[in-house]
């Protein structure tokens, strides 16, 4: 788990118990409007408002003289500088904030990937696994049916057919690959292939779930929802707080 992940289980926890009054387009946008709330309430927190607003009020001025000033180009240098000093200024006081802010969209966008992205295949259903080197191969194979959860396991073989990894996953997952360095920020929710495995990497063709009736098939993911409902939702904060 990274340190993205670190706030899932307490989301599945309420989507799991959302799920009994709301159709799952509708927590998509429940989601979004969270993402957008959390994260517009983070950066008035952290940012100088009045700070910010001053460098705006200057950074127009700024403009305006550049825009009514009618001499030679060498002249406007000092108006131009002034300009970029200003907007830099206004960079500088947003940047930080901004990036903070974003931490609660980042991590229900770990989050969200995981749940809404992909489903496991219904029993016998074919499922296309592709590893990296080819020299292997891999099979999904249905779970018991006395296992206490329905996942699948994934059967690696070598050359020879002998069975050198076998993983049960946890989440529905599209690629399995050896634990990297930033797998520190965000995890992978099935797990890693052993280092000393000859498989660097493993693909799994699930199925993706849509949640739109219309249009092209990547439209239909929980993508299109979340982010057309947190920018949607974002802006009309800005705008109703006049947040800088």
């Amino acid at each position: 788990m990274g340190l993205f992940d670190l706030p899932a289980p307490v989301l599945t926890w309420l989507d799991v118990r959302l799920a009994a009054a709301l159709p799952a387009v509708w927590r998509l946008v429940l989601w979004s409007v969270v993402a957008a709330v959390l994260t517009m309430a983070l950066y008035w927190w952290l940012s100088p408002q009045k700070r910010i607003g001053e460098a705006k009020r200057r950074l127009a001025e700024s403009k305006g003289a550049l825009d009514r000033f009618n001499g030679e180009f060498k002249d406007a240098l000092p108006l131009m500088r002034t300009m970029l000093s200003q907007a830099l200024r206004q960079v500088g006081l947003v940047s930080g904030p901004a990036l903070v802010a974003m931490v609660p969209v980042l991590c229900l966008i770990a989050w969200l990937s995981t749940t809404y992205g992909h489903s496991f295949p219904e029993t016998g259903a074919a499922i296309r696994v592709q590893t990296f080197p080819e020299a292997f191969s891999a099979t999904l194979s249905p779970a018991p049916a006395t296992a206490a959860a329905p996942h699948p396991r994934l059967l690696l073989t070598d050359g020879a057919g002998q069975i050198v990894h076998e993983q049960v996953l946890d989440a529905p997952v599209t690629t399995l690959h050896k634990r990297q360095w930033w797998n520190v920020l965000i995890g992978n929710p099935a797990g890693y292939l052993p280092d000393a495995l000859g498989v660097e990497r493993i693909d799994i063709a699930l199925s993706r779930n849509q949640y739109l009736p219309f249009g092209p098939a990547w439209l239909r993911g929980w993508e299109a929802v979340f982010f057309v409902g947190l920018f949607i939702t974002a802006l009309a904060i800005k705008l109703g707080f006049h947040i800088h």
